[in-house]
């Protein structure tokens, strides 16, 4: 029984650490999102994330040690949140469609993002570097997917990665011009997501 116990308080004090770690991340990103990278002090992460200073330093060597870890942990969430939200039955354009529907929706759902990848590159680079093998490597495993399912003829496995570099440029691009106007964050129109969809369904997807 005291065994017993004594695994409930570890669980419970796992569960806590856990909990911390990723309230602290989600203050980070927030005030990355407002201050940027530079303003994003340990004082105002761990006033926003409700914890005391010196309980950052049980989870982060320094506060560049949290940035470095910062962008591809949002990055898990962000590509989380674009399985959620595609159907598994979507093939070929049409998934496409989807990821770039559900990545503008995560966007408008959390406006901080885009700066926390844009200013990664020069002052969290080795947070970028990750993040975008990260998700290159998810594009890669799907395109390979459609290569093996007939939905993509005229590409090959040495064609793949940079196929995925070029499918996050567009994306990132197209929310930089279309998503984001005076600081506020809004789904692009309908036009834009239809433009996308004629790139990829005649240019890289099979009918």
């Amino acid at each position: 029984l005291a065994q017993l116990k004594s695994k409930r308080v570890k669980l419970t004090r796992v569960e806590k650490t856990e909990e911390t770690r990723k309230a602290l991340f989600d203050a980070a990103a927030k005030i990355v999102g407002k201050h940027g990278y530079e303003g994003a002090s340990i004082a105002r992460i761990t006033a926003r994330a409700k914890v005391a200073q010196g309980t950052f330093y049980n989870y982060f060597a320094t506060r560049q040690d949290l940035l470095d870890q910062l962008l591809p942990e949002m990055g898990e969430l962000m590509l989380e949140y674009l399985r959620v939200h595609m159907s598994a039955e979507a093939k070929g354009w049409q998934r496409e469609e989807e990821r770039l529907s559900a990545y503008f929706a995560f966007l408008v759902e959390n406006p901080w993002f885009h700066r926390l990848v844009n200013e990664a590159e020069t002052l969290a680079p080795k947070a970028h570097k990750i993040y975008f093998s990260q998700i290159s490597n998810g594009y890669v495993r799907s395109l390979r997917r459609a290569i093996k399912t007939g939905e993509i003829k005229n590409f090959e496995e040495a064609d793949l990665e940079p196929l995925s570099y070029m499918l996050m440029s567009i994306r990132t691009y197209l929310a930089q011009r279309y998503a984001y106007s005076n600081g506020s964050v809004r789904a692009p129109d309908a036009q834009v997501i239809k433009t996308y969809v004629k790139l990829v369904r005649f240019g890289l997807y099979s009918e």
